[in-house]
């Protein structure tokens, strides 16, 4: 699968919701000692929390990173309050800005496989290893940089306390978050990009007051809303397709007032196009289907109902009112063509085929597949009560479009 440009409005809300926080910082004046002592147990708070869920969804990424962020809170908390004209202070501050973009790093290429398992293990032990080696890390870069470089001096400039190779550092780790999110459009990546400038914001801005709590707080509550929310679509949406589930058109039909419509439909010969071209070229279509329900208009809210069928639910609308975004999508459909490679060109061996790819590639045959679907609408009326009934009619006006000569839409 390729870049997903939306994948990027994920960090919208985080982004807005950090940079509030980092406006508003200036509140935690108003407070007494005693009450920001006690606020100093937020983070802490937060990450145990982002702990226990990252635990019960079995995501070895989240718990890291919760742990992670309380461990630096602490660190900046318990070393770095005093002024880093203390060399033993300075080195600490040094080596934790190095350690958070690395740490950041670590976890973005990491690949998610669960926590309790040698691979958890061996993760914990690499973020651990990092973190401890850090400072080590630091006198080799010294060593490695030109002499009389300045590049690991600290106030690069007024208003910044974090030298430029840690800026650069953080700044080449965004830059593989955001390409990341882009091809896996996944939460976990938006947490790891919020706490990576959270990070950057407390240790380029050290001298400012309270700004590691404020920050560091509000990225606990991100990976908290990250955790949930990507919890929420492990749970509730469809993993090949992107779309909600059958779980959530189970909720969605317990809200549904009194007037609404749904519409069943499903591909056309899929099992002997499933037969003719493979699993994997059918699983393509259904993408490819479930991009084109997805864009329905008319208020509508698509579901892949199993296997090659789907469900769209309009609510507060008559049949009449659906049947032009439902015939959009037909046409969609219906007019997309889906390029094949030819397989009778392709080596019966695979490392013939592995050494044969970089020439023979361009030479294949190419043709061309299309698919329809047919669909079946119904409404709730006083015949059809319940959102099972009204599912029931669908699916007949289903089979009768099928009867009709599928690629048809009969209600």
């Amino acid at each position: 699968m390729g870049p997903q440009p939306r994948a990027l409005l994920r960090l919208v809300l985080p982004a807005l919701f950090m940079g509030l926080v980092g406006y508003g910082r200036g509140l935690l004046d108003y407070y007494s000692d005693d009450q920001l002592e006690l606020l100093g147990y937020t983070p802490y708070l937060l990450a145990a929390v982002g702990v226990v869920l990252a635990y019960q969804f079995n995501r070895s990424r989240f718990m890291l990173l919760a742990l992670f962020t309380a461990g630096s809170f602490w660190v900046i908390r318990d070393q770095l309050q005093v002024s880093l004209t203390d060399k033993a202070a300075l080195e600490v501050y040094l080596a934790t800005c190095l350690a958070w973009p690395l740490a950041m790093l670590l976890l973005l290429l990491l690949p998610e496989r669960g926590i309790v398992n040698r691979w958890g293990f061996v993760s914990a032990v690499a973020l651990g290893v990092l973190a401890l080696a850090a400072p080590r890390i630091v006198q080799l870069v010294s060593t490695l940089l030109p002499a009389g470089s300045d590049w690991l001096a600290i106030w690069p400039r007024e208003g910044l306390v974090m030298p430029k190779f840690m800026v650069a550092l953080f700044g080449a780790t965004a830059l593989v978050g955001v390409l990341l999110l882009l091809w896996r459009d996944d939460e976990t990546e938006v947490a790891i990009l919020s706490t990576l400038w959270a990070g950057g914001a407390v240790l380029g801005g050290l001298h400012l007051a309270n700004i590691s709590l404020s920050m560091i707080s509000a990225a606990g509550l991100v990976q908290l809303s990250s955790i949930l929310r990507s919890s929420y679509a492990m749970a509730y949406r469809d993993e090949l397709t992107g779309l909600l589930g059958r779980r959530a058109l189970n909720e969605r039909l317990k809200g549904l007032g009194p007037r609404f419509s749904l519409a069943m439909l499903d591909v056309d010969h899929f099992k002997k196009f499933n037969d003719t071209h493979g699993h994997d070229v059918g699983d393509e279509v259904l993408k490819m289907v479930a991009s084109r329900i997805s864009r329905v208009g008319g208020g509508g809210t698509a579901f892949r109902y199993g296997g090659e069928e789907f469900c769209v639910v309009f609510p507060r609308k008559n049949i009449e009112q659906c049947v032009d975004a439902l015939e959009s999508i037909r046409e969609a459909v219906a007019d997309y063509r889906m390029t094949l490679r030819d397989k009778g060109q392709r080596p019966v061996k695979s490392k013939e085929g592995e050494r044969k790819r970089g020439t023979m590639a361009t030479r294949i045959k190419r043709g061309t597949v299309a698919v329809t679907i047919s669909l079946g609408l119904a409404e709730r009326s006083e015949e059809l009560l319940t959102p099972e009934e009204v599912i029931k009619a669908a699916d007949k006006q289903l089979y009768r479009a099928k009867q009709a000569g599928r690629n048809k839409l009969c209600y």
